[in-house]
């Protein structure tokens, strides 16, 4: 299992939060583009040390890509981890969501975030072949 980057998110409640994607900020004026970036990887790495494939998930031998959204509020508070797009399997997406929940409150929000609302979509990937 690995965390990848890429991919598109929605925004939320009426588009005041800007959104990271693989490709970087999708909306959001006002929203440092490399201090979300720095946000983001901070986060994959935090993330990793949480992750676990669930033992049900290897015994019938299932993979696939959940996409994890984290919302953090103005102030730096994270305010929602939420499944953006399943895999397909809810023990993979439980597992996902249970990794980030866990690293979103040991990862440091930048200075320089901290003042608008913004979101990062990562995509978690579980991959048999990488066990």
């Amino acid at each position: 299992m690995s965390l990848r980057s890429g991919s598109a998110a929605s925004a939320t409640e009426g588009g005041a939060a800007a959104v990271a994607t693989g490709a970087g900020l999708r909306s959001g004026e006002g929203v440092d583009a490399e201090g979300v970036r720095q946000y983001r990887l901070a986060l994959a790495v935090a993330a990793r040390r949480f992750r676990r494939y669930p033992v049900r998930a290897l015994e019938e031998e299932l993979g696939g890509t959940v996409e994890v959204l984290v919302a953090v509020a103005a102030g730096g508070q994270p305010q929602e981890i939420s499944l953006a797009r399943s895999s397909g399997h809810d023990s993979l997406d439980n597992a996902a969501l249970d990794m980030m929940r866990q690293a979103v409150p040991r990862t440091a929000v930048p200075e320089r975030l901290r003042r608008r609302a913004f979101v990062v979509n990562l995509p978690v990937v579980f991959d048999l072949a990488n066990e």
